[in-house]
């Protein structure tokens, strides 16, 4: 008899230890981002639905080879961080200076390195010792965050509490109410696979959860395509039923976008009941695929067979006609 698959046992341990969902204050990030194959959260349900299931396969199997994602995870973690735990963020971060010299410490062991190569390692290891620790940012990309960070702390909404009426609070009045980085693990009751969310924000008497976005465009119209095309109501769906099976049902889930370039708008919004059932639709497909992988231990890629394929229909439109 052959043994059982390590993606199996990973999956079937992973489920097992879930009697129940349940919210989790505490979980480090290393520990909620370690890729299972089996277990749903948002991006894997993204990737198995939007590409195919070889590229969700590849995509847990070979979790080192994202760089160019990592780049944008990395930013992204800082904007949050610098939102949600500004003080956190000024002991965390630190920024190289703009007038920085090259890094030439590669040449330290040069058999006659110039003045300015060895004024340049000088340097470098000065400043590395003075930051010990600390994740280092470009100037840019410091300012960025933080300007984000302000913008969307210091917005100002009103806010339905719960009791009918709403209440004029700032970002940083609502944030700092919330618990931070909050994971919540479940089974999911139709296919059986194993769950997890992380959501940004999370208040237990409110009934109120939120994530933080970064935007091109806040506003209406741009926002609700931003939705769509990343799937934000499909992100709704799954985080609410997570809660839900937990047994902390939401009364309501916001996003809360802030531009990347000035002047930083900030905006609030939430899903709308058509498009909530769009996401939980979407949600339901995408589960269902990961779950017909799992028990066939297929990872089908685009195409099974050799199949026709047109050019879309923009390729039409510029036709002349020849007489």
């Amino acid at each position: 008899m052959s043994a059982q698959p390590q993606w199996e046992v990973d999956a079937l341990e992973a489920a097992a230890s879930l009697s129940t969902g349940r919210v989790i204050l505490d979980e480090p990030g290393d520990t909620y981002y370690k890729r299972v194959l089996g277990e749903a959260n948002n991006t894997a349900l993204t990737i198995i639905d939007q590409k195919t299931p070889l590229h969700y396969y590849d995509w847990v199997t070979h979790p080192d080879e994202d760089e160019e994602e990592s780049a944008a995870l990395a930013f992204g973690k800082a904007f949050h961080c610098a939102t949600l735990e500004p003080e956190l963020f000024r002991d965390t971060y630190s920024v190289l200076p703009a007038n920085a010299p090259r890094d030439m410490r590669r040449f330290r062991d040069a058999k006659k390195p110039s003045d300015e190569t060895l004024a340049s390692i000088d340097w470098w290891d000065s400043w590395e010792a003075r930051n010990a620790g600390r994740v280092m940012m470009t100037n840019a990309s410091y300012d960025l965050a933080v300007a984000m960070a302000e913008s969307l702390r210091g917005y100002v909404m009103e806010f339905d509490s719960g009791n009918g009426r709403a209440v004029e609070m700032t970002g940083a009045d609502l944030f700092d109410s919330c618990e931070k980085e909050v994971t919540v693990r479940w089974v999911d009751e139709e296919t059986g696979l194993p769950c997890k969310l992380r959501a940004d924000l999370w208040n237990r008497e409110l009934r109120f959860a939120g994530d933080l976005k970064s935007a091109r465009d806040a506003t209406q119209e741009a926002f609700s395509r931003a939705i769509n095309a990343h799937r934000y109501h499909v992100q709704h769906a799954h985080y609410c039923e997570g809660f839900r099976a937990a047994g902390e049902a939401l009364r309501s889930f916001a996003f809360f976008p802030v531009e990347k370039i000035r002047p930083f708008a900030p905006a609030s919004w939430h899903i709308d009941p058509i498009s909530e059932e769009r996401g939980w639709a979407i949600r339901q497909r995408s589960i269902r695929k990961l779950k017909a992988c799992m028990d066939s231990g297929r990872w089908p890629g685009p195409t099974r067979t050799i199949e026709s394929i047109g050019i879309p229909a923009y390729g039409h439109y510029d036709i002349e006609e020849t007489k």
